[in-house]
């Protein structure tokens, strides 16, 4: 409104003098000098306005709100819109027609114009108007002439119409304003997010024009590139990209290939990664862009944006290789054997085979038990170091703790025994670590496809069946994979299974093998043998159940149970006889396991002195056995003990331990012979030398217990003296010898 005041005034100030001089008659001077004095005065108010807002607006301070210049304003309109009022009702009686026609001709041209200059503000442009209408509207329709009753009507319809017209002008004008103060507001906020974009981070805008150069040349994309921008302005994007070599590695022809197939179909793309060569240095920049095209589908260019994405990437590749690498040894991780094993399957030709190998160190608890964790962890780095160099062109993985899995291609000629023992062989050197000097042995399993499966997780689980086999065989050898292992396997776990219910349900018997003197034959007691009566698989032999049993802990209700089902039919038998049971490591170890045994003696009414013990060499060493054993000797119970010359104790400890009779292993018996008895002999005289009787287990021939007479042996069992019998055949075997 103050930019067309100074216009608006000036017409209003012609229109004033056109009246003052022609429409006013002669002989009112008195009245056009007041008349006139009052309406300059009010048009120089809306100067006073006016000139501080336009012609001094740089150095303006207002002293006055918006709203006061307002209701100034205002208040100009009303009074001039009066002054116009008063003039046609002061002229009208005392004019003539062609003075009339003048007045009348202004007012409206006025009234109109005035509507159209101040439509900007709505509310004065409406009073503007109405002040008008309704003015002349009681100046004229008093008159009751028909002449002023035409125009009072036309009065009213021009009235309504510039009304209608301001209110539609008004809201026009406040749209497009309220769009060019959106557009200006998006316009600062767009620059000012460009400018901290450009200058704030590591990307930067790239524009090109349709003719493929680049159109916009950053200082920041100079900076970053290595490149002046005078240089930039004559490159293509193409051009950049050959300039900093993105096309001299795999990954990087990839990727161009990617991005002049966008460019060629005019396709947009986002987050192209390209590796590129910027000052001597390698970095990782992305890139996004979208064609710019027309209304018409005229193609201008492209625009996009570039990103240094070089320590993403690197964290990314970071984490990539932690979740593929073990992290102690470096070596590849449980997954990325799987991934490595599927690979090869995949790609495995029929002359080829791959071989899946576990192979786990033997005794590595006693490492880290001995000499701690830290030491542990440097051996483990140490083998995986050994291993890696013994293994060019094989995949070598940490799969566990102390195990590590081989992936082997070879021809369908190779050995596979040949070929891992080489593994074991490269361990047989001793580590170094923190001083200590270690001795270190391993065993290994393995399976190969397409022989023994095609499946991955089939192929890793049979390997890990036969190195079970081979650290059960004795360690530090080469297991096979054969389908019986798996049988075992598939036993094994149903007896994991079934174990504790078949406690709970007493499925359990015992069968007794006799142990007898071996100068005469005459009986001496049982040696208690477990069997498991199983309701599906049969009459099971501990072979099927003792390892499991001795792993998950059970052993120790099941050998209480054993205990006594042996004492309580040993009381049946004759005074003389005894009985033996085997008490497992575990057992003689656990808590109160002396207290149970004399309570299966007194629940049973068996005699201590008929009962034996039957313990293991490594079942002695632990001192908490050993002086359980003492005490339980002191009531008369017996121990013998069993496996002697396959275990530990050496013949000093042999001396400390509280036992009354020598078992001599089955091995030493089957090997017998006439010009090998020398062993025999010795533990012999060794049990006699310590105050022991000795038994041979495992008497098969006539000539074996011939030998073992002749070597002074006492006591003898076996498979030539009686087969193991059910409970209820003791009694009858008994009568008859």
């Amino acid at each position: 409104m103050t930019t067309v005041a100074p216009l608006a005034n000036l017409v209003n100030v012609l229109s004033m003098c056109a009246l003052l001089v022609y429409v006013v008659p002669p002989g009112h001077d008195e009245f056009r000098l007041i008349w006139g004095t009052a309406a300059l005065l009010v048009v120089l108010n809306s100067v006073r306005v006016w000139i501080p807002r336009v012609i001094l607006k740089d150095r303006y301070r207002p002293k006055h709100t918006t709203q006061y210049d307002y209701w100034a304003l205002m208040l100009e309109v009303i009074l001039l819109g009066l002054l116009i009022v008063i003039l046609a009702a002061a002229m009208l009686p005392v004019i003539d027609s062609s003075r009339k026609l003048v007045l009348i001709a202004t007012f409206a041209g006025v009234m109109g114009a005035g509507a159209v200059a101040l439509s900007t503000v709505r509310s004065i442009a409406v009073v503007w108007i109405l002040v008008h209408s309704i003015g002349l509207l009681a100046v004229i329709l008093p008159k009751g002439t028909t002449e002023y009753a035409v125009l009072s009507y036309q009065l009213v319809v021009y009235t309504v119409t510039l009304v209608i017209g301001v209110v539609y002008l008004w809201a026009s004008f406040r749209s497009r304003c309220l769009a060019e103060f959106a557009a200006a507001a998006e316009r600062q906020t767009v620059s000012l997010l460009l400018d901290d974009f450009e200058g704030g981070t590591r990307d930067w805008l790239w524009d090109v024009d349709n003719t493929g150069r680049l159109s916009h040349t950053s200082i920041q994309l100079s900076q970053i590139s290595g490149i002046p921008v005078s240089e930039l302005r004559v490159l293509s994007l193409r051009g950049l990209l050959d300039r900093l070599e993105v096309g001299s590695t795999k990954s990087g022809r990839t990727s161009l290939a990617v991005i002049d197939d966008h460019l060629e179909r005019l396709r947009p793309f986002r987050e192209v990664v390209v590796p590129v060569r910027s000052g001597g240095v390698d970095r990782w920049w992305s890139l996004s862009g979208h064609p710019r095209v027309t209304e018409a589908s005229e193609f201008l260019g492209w625009r996009g944006v570039g990103s240094d994405v070089t320590e993403k990437y690197n964290y990314e590749r970071r984490i990539l290789w932690l979740a593929a690498t073990d992290g102690l040894t470096g070596l590849p991780n449980r997954r990325t054997f799987g991934t490595e094993l599927v690979a090869a399957l995949g790609s495995l030709r029929p002359e080829e085979q791959v071989f899946v190998g576990i192979l786990d160190l033997d005794n590595f608890k006693s490492v880290n038990d001995t000499l701690g964790h830290p030491v542990g962890d440097k051996l483990l780095i140490s083998v995986a170091a050994r291993l890696n160099r013994a293994s060019a062109g094989v995949i070598c993985a940490r799969i566990g703790g102390d195990e590590f899995g081989l992936i082997v291609r070879e021809s369908r000629e190779r050995d596979g025994n040949a070929m891992f023992a080489h593994y074991l062989e490269t361990l047989r050197e001793p580590f170094y670590v923190n001083g200590n000097r270690i001795e270190m042995r391993a065993s290994i399993g393995y399976a190969s496809a397409p022989d023994d499966s095609d499946d991955a997780d089939t192929l890793v689980m049979s390997a890990d069946l036969a190195l079970y086999a081979a650290k059960s065989a004795g360690k530090n050898r080469v297991g096979r994979y054969s389908p019986a292992l798996h049988t075992q396997a598939s036993e094994r776990a149903s007896a994991l299974q079934e174990l504790g219910s078949a406690i709970e349900a007493r499925q359990f018997e015992l069968y007794y093998q006799p142990q007898v003197l071996a100068e005469n034959g005459r009986v001496e007691g049982f040696e208690a043998l477990l069997r498991w009566n199983h309701p599906v698989r049969g009459l099971l032999t501990p072979r099927h159940f003792i390892d499991v049993a001795e792993e998950t802990g059970l052993i120790v209700p099941l050998g209480l149970q054993v205990l006594h089902m042996a004492c309580t039919e040993a009381a049946t038998w004759p005074e003389s006889t005894y009985v033996t049971v085997n008490v497992s490591p575990a057992q003689l170890i656990s808590a109160g396991f002396g207290e149970r045994v004399l309570d299966a003696l007194e629940l049973s009414g068996l005699p201590s002195k008929r009962l034996q013990l039957e313990i293991t060499e490594t079942g002695t060493v632990d001192g908490l056995g050993v002086a359980e054993l003492d005490r339980l000797r002191a009531t008369g119970i017996v121990i013998a003990l069993d496996d002697f010359g396959t275990g530990y104790s050496s013949f000093e400890s042999l001396k400390k331990l509280p036992v009354d009779i020598l078992k001599i292993d089955r091995s030493f018996i089957t090997e017998l012979s006439e010009g090998d008895s020398a062993v025999v002999t010795s533990i012999v005289e060794v049990a006699k030398a310590l105050g022991m009787q000795s038994l041979a287990e495992g008497v098969e021939t006539a000539e074996q217990l011939h030998l073992l007479r002749s070597a002074g042996c006492e006591l003898v069992q076996g498979y030539y003296i009686s087969e193991p019998l059910p409970a209820a055949e003791v009694a009858e075997y008994l009568k008859r010898t």
